[in-house]
């Protein structure tokens, strides 16, 4: 329909494929100046966009991407425009999360904490410990969760962790990890110290506004607003508990990374292997190194399912609905469900991929039993021709000159 004949006429000397392409990008270039019915800019569709924790070579692979939800205001639009409320009536602070090791020795850390006199209290027995530090004018909380080897530094950038906390419980982490393979993820939140900060942010907004709701939804407790973690801390105890659970699902993200990362490094490992065996080229693996590769998966299957809770509740908010909202709400977040659901996915291929490698070595090693049996029969022939020429040559007269030589 865009198109006349004499356009037609003109190309009809052209080849037939050059008569197509022509065709074609008239028709595009025909099709692209026509008026749109409507046109939905960038910032209406609400794309966010998650970055990939911190320490992680290629954050491609990563699932925390750019996307797109729904075209319309959606729960995610209030809560960002509660988010610049809350900053502008609140001081901004860092929350730094750092996966050091597999897990921590509590009683070698309070002893390391109190020999640098920091007051260290078991928030949680056996699970948090919580000591507030001061140096340099900052001043925050500090949480070590020990099942996870994680600290999660309330008040404080990522340099300043680096330079002066980490090293405080250094020599209490178990399995610990080399410095490069740390992993942090950083957000911000903001702090309701008293009931008149509370109080002045209400009086900031219509009460008529959907942030006004969502504001009255989430009174006396500790929420997320877009990406904002907002801790009421007007009951400094309850607001303590908060960051703990905050602080989980934190740590739930770091740890994940770790084991992101120790997969990417293996598919890597093992990639060449396959593109080898793709080309026909002989393999110079051992059944050694196979078994060592298949070792690797099992420890990060078991770490992700097995030997921690990154795909459970902890066991302590189940009898704490507030705190179990927390953490799930965190978890949601940071997408934990869908990188714990590829990773698992991810788990399996290579698991398939380091079964048939081992078949491919297994059938090898079938092959070279077998030359060896058919050169050991092969040598029993031999040796058994050579014992009949013995006994019916050898022996035998008529086979024999008188001078006993063979005729």
């Amino acid at each position: 329909m865009f198109l006349n004949r004499s356009h037609l006429l003109k190309s009809a000397s052209l080849p037939t494929w050059r008569q197509t392409v022509l065709v074609t990008a008239r028709c595009l270039s025909k099709y692209s100046s026509l008026p749109r019915e409507k046109e939905i800019k960038r910032s209406e569709l609400n794309l966010r966009t998650m970055k990939p924790p911190s320490g992680t070579q290629d954050s491609s692979r990563y699932l925390r991407r750019t996307f797109a939800p729904k075209y319309q205001r959606s729960r995610s639009l209030i809560e960002d425009e509660l988010e610049h409320v809350l900053t502008s009536a609140l001081t901004v602070k860092p929350c730094t999360t750092v996966s050091t090791g597999e897990r921590y020795d509590f009683e070698k850390c309070i002893q390391l904490l109190y020999s640098k006199g920091l007051r260290a209290v078991s928030l949680i027995p056996d699970e948090i410990i919580s000591f507030r530090y001061q140096a340099n004018g900052y001043r925050g909380d500090v949480m070590i969760l020990i099942q996870n080897g994680t600290i999660v530094n309330w008040g404080f950038d990522e340099t300043f962790v680096s330079q002066n906390i980490l090293h405080l419980v250094e020599d209490a982490r178990i399995n610990p990890l080399p410095h490069e393979s740390f992993e942090t993820e950083d957000m911000d939140f903001v702090e309701v110290e008293s009931v008149e900060q509370y109080e002045t942010i209400q009086a900031s907004v219509l009460q008529t506004s959907d942030i006004a709701t969502t504001l009255a939804k989430y009174a006396g407790t500790s929420f997320l607003a877009g990406d904002l973690i907002v801790i009421n801390s007007i009951d400094s105890d309850s607001g303590m508990l908060d960051k703990a659970a905050f602080s989980s699902g934190l740590a739930r993200s770091t740890n994940l990374a770790v084991l992101e990362k120790a997969l990417e490094a293996h598919i890597s490992q093992t990639r060449i292997i396959t593109e080898k065996i793709s080309k026909g080229v002989k393999l110079k693996l051992g059944e050694g190194e196979a078994l060592k590769l298949i070792g690797k998966l099992f420890l990060i299957r078991g770490k992700l399912n097995l030997y921690s809770e990154l795909i459970e509740t902890p066991d302590l908010y189940w009898s704490e609905p507030q705190l179990e909202r927390t953490f799930k709400e965190t978890s949601k977040y940071l997408d934990i469900g869908p990188r714990i659901s590829i990773l698992n996915s991810k788990l399996d291929y290579s698991t398939d991929e380091c079964r048939a490698l081992m078949s491919v070595l297994s059938e090898r090693k079938s092959t070279f039993l077998e030359w060896i049996i058919i050169y050991l029969i092969t040598l029993e022939i031999v040796f058994e021709l050579y014992h009949f020429y013995e006994r019916y040559y050898l022996d035998n007269p008529k086979f024999t000159k008188k001078d006993n030589t063979v005729l």
